[in-house]
């Protein structure tokens, strides 16, 4: 009997140091299944970072990139945060016609000064961030408690078009990203094939961001997109040492006497505010876009057309339409925009949902464009 208890006692020992062993063993097959899902992506940085082989839950700081992840990805599922900013283009727009889903996006982790939280990223499950190229200090944190960041950059068309593809592999969407990069490819030649610039008469064109006078179209995609277009600008970054937050007095508005003038979607006035004088403090009657009904709501579809994104060529072909009607009365502008939404995303485009996109009710007293 008591070899056989022995004998039991060492055949269940031996059982157990067997479960162990198995139980390492499928320890070390999930380490090595784990280390297997995941990928490279090379940042605009030129830093190689080991991300997620199917990114779930996404942090995005930049504003406009909320709406180019969404565009590539066909969805807002994988968004988990952004900037406020970014939810700003989204309340009462025409994206909340579209997706109920984004509504629900956090935009507490992601601050206004594009700084994260990074406890709250953690405690909210990210696993992957995407920052703007000059917060490295905020990936190497981020890092710290295993959430992957991609550094991208959007001042020039090329880091923008490379930022695309970045976004594409991160997402495993590499073809919508090349066919995003594509569009803006054929826009861009076919805009340039008409050398507008040439043109004798050039309109005048004053781009405000908002009703204190800040100017929008002096970056280096909208300014260009007006001389391609056949418009003069005269404010650009090297004129405005390089400040993209430059204010000017109506002074300067009453000396420049635009031809046109455009209204950003980062602001809510309207054509109307600067035809019936409403904005304290300014006079608009004597200038020329204003008498000659010439002022303009930009289009907003996913986002604002005016910043860098999936959407600019779209905005490249309403601006040179604005500015150059007659030799640029062979693009369709809105059936282009109706092909975009449908293609892309795969929404159903109605006439109330282009009137959205394109301001219409807010462009109502404007010279028609179209």
């Amino acid at each position: 009997m008591k070899n056989w208890k022995k004998l039991t006692a060492a055949a269940l020992a031996a059982l157990a140091l067997a479960g162990m062993l198995a139980g390492c063993g499928n320890d070390a097959d999930k380490k090595v299944a784990n280390k297997q899902a995941t990928k490279i992506v090379t940042d605009l940085k030129g830093r190689e970072v080991s991300v997620p082989q199917n990114v779930k839950h996404l942090a995005v700081v930049p504003i406009p990139w909320a709406s180019v992840i969404y565009a590539i990805d066909g969805s807002s599922e994988r968004l988990a945060a952004i900037h406020p900013g970014a939810m700003s283009a989204y309340t009462g727009k025409f994206l909340a016609t579209k997706d109920k889903h984004f509504a629900q996006v956090d935009t507490k982790i992601v601050a206004q000064n594009f700084s994260v939280n990074i406890e709250s990223a953690a405690q909210a499950g990210v696993d992957t961030a995407v920052l703007w190229q000059y917060q490295e200090k905020d990936a190497e944190k981020l890092a710290k408690v295993g959430i992957p960041t991609v550094l991208i950059y959007n001042d020039t068309v090329d880091n923008l078009k490379k930022s695309f593809l970045i976004i594409g592999k991160l997402l495993g969407k590499e073809e919508r990203a090349e066919q995003i990069n594509k569009a803006y490819d054929l826009t861009t030649e076919k805009i340039m094939a008409k050398k507008a610039w040439e043109q004798a008469a050039k309109p005048k064109v004053l781009f405000l961001r908002n009703s204190k006078l800040r100017l929008q179209g002096n970056d280096n995609f909208i300014h260009e997109a007006i001389r391609i277009g056949g418009g003069q600008n005269p404010y650009d970054q090297i004129a405005l040492n390089a400040s993209s937050e430059q204010t000017i007095p109506m002074e300067e508005v009453y000396k420049l006497n635009p031809d046109i003038i455009l209204l950003s979607n980062f602001d809510k006035f309207v054509p109307d505010d600067l035809y019936n004088n409403k904005i304290a403090g300014q006079d608009w009657s004597t200038v020329k876009a204003v008498q000659e009904k010439r002022v303009y709501k930009v289009p907003m579809g996913i986002y604002r057309w005016d910043a860098p994104g999936v959407e600019t060529p779209l905005m490249m072909e309403w601006l040179a339409h604005a500015l150059q009607p007659e030799l640029f009365k062979d693009i369709d502008v809105r059936a282009n925009a109706k092909k975009f939404y449908e293609d892309y995303m795969h929404y159903q485009i109605s006439e109330a949902d282009m009137a959205q996109i394109f301001a219409d009710e807010a462009n109502k007293n404007s010279k028609p464009l179209f």
